[in-house]
């Protein structure tokens, strides 16, 4: 008989072929951060309707926050495409790379967005129409895409929405589920809520031109030349831009990151496990210079001094005081590493924002079907 009060360690622990520890860890450590696992390793009911469907946690996560965002079509997409291979073929002349990386970014572009995940959804919808108007092939050649990689996503499509129809996450009509399939905020924030914690900034490469990667474990990768974000590294004025990925590979050349696009910070401020709000700069030295928006950081290590001398919770008069004036400069402290410079007013409603959103998750747990009104 299995003991409830087991943990997954020393459960796993007595397989035939149990997992390494670090293994168990990192994959215990994901499920608590998207809600899955409580915090002394309980499963809750956000955990079970995340088990109640045919693809990885955090894919699952996002469809739910697609189906309350009516954003589910894009994310039925990068749902089965991050469990098939790449629908992109492989050119092998010199000339046909510079076609085919050009034809990607074009793909990208016309979701409004840098990242590999917008040129296979708009890859899949161009095949789609195309398919529709028997110029299947053309497109196909034109844009170097695998046409048996397609229809074999356009039948996972159909099989992963049969399945949140049959567990009643959604109606019958899938229509209404997908008014803001190409709202470029919308998107932005359905790809953040599936590849979260898989969170990345490009920060200046110190022994060599351009810029890399680093992730939030602090970890320095690199782009994979076959992103569509690979020419980014060399462009000016790129520090702490944010990217979301899917994984982090190994080569001969060290680690790095094959699939990944460019996002916002609101998306991730919204989803992330925590915010802590620290005195900003010219609170602290009487600067009077504008403080930009939450899209600006600070990430230096004076930065993280101040993290953990007055953002890290313990608050005191000083920190009530400064949000006690909605025009106050703050910083915002997202999961201890990334740093955003706001006011006070718009950190207030950042926190309203996120209660609401993770009351709104909690209601689609209990009652199935939700109808979100932001």
């Amino acid at each position: 008989m299995l003991d409830p009060n087991c943990k997954v360690e020393e459960f796993l622990g007595k397989t035939l072929d149990p997992p390494v520890f670090e293994s168990i860890r990192n994959a215990i450590i994901i499920l608590q951060e998207i809600g899955a696992f409580s915090n002394d390793e309980k499963l809750t009911k956000l955990g079970e309707k995340l088990g109640s469907l045919p693809v990885h946690p955090s894919i699952c996560r996002m469809l739910f926050f697609a189906i309350l965002m009516n954003c589910l079509d894009p994310a039925l997409t990068l749902a089965c495409a991050s469990e098939y291979r790449d629908p992109f073929t492989l050119a092998m002349l010199p000339e046909d790379k510079k076609r085919a990386a050009a034809a990607k970014s074009e793909l990208a572009s016309l979701y409004g967005g840098c990242g590999d995940q917008f040129a296979v959804l708009a890859a899949f919808e161009c095949w789609n129409n195309s398919k529709k108007m028997g110029l299947e092939a053309r497109f196909c050649s034109q844009y170097f895409v695998s046409s048996s990689a397609m229809h074999m996503l356009s039948g996972m499509r159909r099989q992963l929405q049969a399945e949140l129809i049959r567990n009643g996450f959604i109606h019958e009509d899938a229509s209404s589920y997908s008014v803001n399939a190409h709202d470029p905020g919308v998107l932005h924030a359905v790809l953040a809520a599936g590849l979260y914690p898989m969170v990345g900034r490009f920060i200046p490469n110190k022994i060599g031109k351009g810029y890399i990667v680093e992730t939030s474990s602090g970890d320095k990768v690199r782009l994979h030349n076959h992103s569509t974000n690979f020419k980014l590294l060399f462009k000016k004025k790129l520090d702490h831009t944010l990217i979301v990925y899917d994984e982090i590979t190994r080569s001969d050349v060290g680690m790095n990151i094959r699939n990944c696009s460019v996002v916002g910070p609101l998306p991730l401020l919204l989803l992330s496990t925590e915010i802590a709000v620290a005195p900003g700069e010219e609170n602290d030295h009487g600067d009077q210079d504008d403080a930009g928006g939450s899209e600006d950081e600070v990430g230096s290590e004076d930065g993280m001094e101040v993290d953990a001398k007055s953002g890290g919770g313990g608050g005191g008069g000083r920190e009530d005081k400064l949000m006690s004036s909605p025009g106050n400069t703050v910083k915002v402290i997202m999961d201890r590493w990334l740093y955003f410079r706001s006011t006070a007013i718009d950190v207030a409603q950042l926190y309203c924002l996120r209660e609401r959103l993770s009351a709104a998750i909690l209601y689609k747990v209990n009652n199935q079907i939700v109808f979100l009104f932001l």
